[in-house]
């Protein structure tokens, strides 16, 4: 058997057992095996630039940092997307928003008083929304809501109601401007996430408030019936409010076809007078007035709307006394579901209004299940007691 000594080479330029490669890289000279060994060096280098460009989106800078990389245009990233293009339709109204641009601000909602001594109100005209609602004793009070309008005179601003934040939950977050009230439920409209709370009795939100001195009711009267203010000094309460409500109504400029024709709507809910409502061809405007007498602004103009929604409700009795003597508030329940008729366009449209929550939105349907539809412009709100009875009249 013969014996290696270390370090000994065979004189063979192959070497037995081993691969076809091995034998022939053994069999290069010294200046093949050189050249061999620097061109799978500059590969290699090559291989690695292109891995490197592959792997970081682009090739490495003198510093050696990545440097920033333009993207393709359809690539998807992580960077939010831009904020949406500003609607040109007012959600409250479905009308045309003003200089094309809806505002940049909540709903505000306004409490007015409406018993005899209150009238006429002012501001009425330029809300997008209005609500009466009865507040006890037999006598209703309004929550004017706006938001693409402005109105530089708006009273007299009353006390707030149980009523009043339940209704405004489902504007999302909105301010809820109002004149004091029963301490516990200022407590609440003061404490609620979806209340930008404007309470005229307290400071500095009363700062948006003042005694109006005119020489017309119902300001000539004296407190209480001398508060006022406007949209311009409430909205400036809360200058980071800058989210408009949603959409609240389905709007559309033709008549459904479940429409029926009606003359009239008279709602008995106020113990000063009857509440009737009047379809007037000629301005295609639905008309108000107490019984036979018109319902004036102080400049002496009546009321009127595009759409009058009547929501017949459930109700109770609530646990605080509003007035003298016993004169407890009625709580008028608008969520869970009940009898609806939409005055339009001299129609009715008789359906069902559900709410199964609080930050829901009302939605009115037929009893088939398709959506009620408004007019685009101004609606007037009755939210009426199921205990009163609407009368309409062809």
């Amino acid at each position: 058997m013969s014996q290696r000594t270390p370090g000994h080479r065979r004189a063979s330029g192959k070497r037995p057992g081993g691969s076809k490669v091995q034998n022939w890289l053994t069999g290069l000279n010294r200046n093949q095996r050189i050249g061999l060994v620097t061109g799978v060096v500059g590969l290699v280098a090559v291989v690695g630039i292109v891995l490197g460009v592959a792997l970081s989106g682009g090739a490495t800078n003198a510093a050696g940092h990545h440097p920033t990389t333009t993207l393709p245009r359809n690539t998807t990233t992580t960077t939010p997307p831009p904020p949406p293009v500003a609607a040109r339709t007012c959600p409250l109204t479905g009308l045309p928003a003003p200089h094309g641009k809806v505002p940049r601000r909540p709903a505000l909602a306004v409490k007015l008083g409406n018993d005899p001594a209150s009238r006429p109100q002012s501001g009425l005209d330029q809300a997008d929304i209005v609500y009466e609602e009865q507040a006890e004793g037999g006598i209703t009070r309004y929550m004017v809501v706006f938001q693409c309008k402005n109105a530089p005179l708006i009273g007299p601003t009353r006390s707030v109601r149980w009523d009043d934040w339940n209704i405004l939950q489902q504007y999302k977050h909105a301010v809820l401007a109002y004149s004091g009230g029963i301490q516990p439920w200022t407590a609440e409209a003061a404490s609620l996430p979806w209340i930008y709370n404007a309470n005229g009795s307290i400071e500095p939100t009363a700062n948006a408030f003042y005694r109006y001195n005119a020489s017309v009711l119902p300001a000539s009267l004296g407190a209480p019936y001398n508060y006022y203010t406007s949209t311009a000094a409430l909205w400036g309460l809360f200058p980071k409010a800058k989210t408009p409500p949603p959409t609240i109504f389905r709007f559309s400029k033709f008549v459904p076809a479940g429409a029926t024709p009606l003359a009239s709507a008279s709602i008995p809910f106020s113990s000063a007078s009857e509440v009737v409502w009047q379809w007037d061809k000629a301005t295609r405007q639905w008309l108000r007035f107490y019984g036979t007498a018109p319902d004036n602004d102080p400049a002496g103009h009546q009321f009127h709307t595009t759409n009058v929604v009547i929501q017949i409700t459930r109700w109770h009795f609530g646990p605080y006394n509003e007035s003298y003597g016993t004169s407890p508030d009625v709580e008028s329940i608008t969520t869970g579901h009940g009898i609806v008729y939409v005055l339009r366009d001299g129609r009715v449209e008789k359906g069902i209004w559900s709410r199964p929550g609080g930050a829901d939105i009302t939605k009115f349907t037929f009893p088939n299940g398709k959506p009620i539809t408004l007019q685009p412009g101004q609606t007037w709100f009755e939210v009426v007691p199921n205990n009163v009875t609407v009368t309409l009249t062809n």
